[in-house]
């Protein structure tokens, strides 16, 4: 699978995966592919920054369970956003002392409540290595920038 940062002719930068460049290429010679936000079928790639690690370790992401939602399966967009928006307002942000917080809850030295925060990948990884029950909370494809 390779990822590709996409522009479309009126400017709307977004980005979708394919299996191959032969398929990109195919894809895109049959106009398959569409913009999100326009749905326009010219569609170009967009000029892409290498990115640069320390280790193949951190280059390699964790495999998750992913779903393709077009912009016609709106109910299927609204339910996550309504889903998204219920963990929220069930869930306290502790922001950047989230590993710290919700090792103390684990282990009973704070009171056990919902919530929600930021982890790297390697403190999400310790986490459950030690026993602690957290669930990532995905940006909507609405909310990236």
């Amino acid at each position: 699978m390779i990822r590709f940062s996409l522009v479309c002719a009126n400017g709307h930068d977004f980005e979708s995966w394919f299996a191959s460049n032969e398929s990109y290429d195919f894809q895109i010679e049959r106009d398959l592919v569409t913009c999100p936000h326009c749905s326009v079928a010219r569609i170009n790639k967009a000029v892409m920054a290498p990115a640069v690690t320390r280790s193949i370790r951190n280059a390699l992401p964790t495999k998750q369970n992913v779903a393709l939602i077009g912009e016609g399966d709106a109910e299927l967009r609204k339910m996550a956003r309504d889903l998204h928006a219920k963990i929220v307002d069930a869930t306290v942000d502790v922001g950047a002392e989230f590993p710290a917080e919700a090792r103390k809850i684990h282990d009973g030295d704070a009171p056990e409540r919902a919530i929600r925060g930021l982890a790297s990948p390697d403190e999400a990884r310790a986490l459950l290595e030690d026993g602690v029950s957290i669930l990532p909370l995905p940006i909507l494809p609405d909310e990236r920038g």
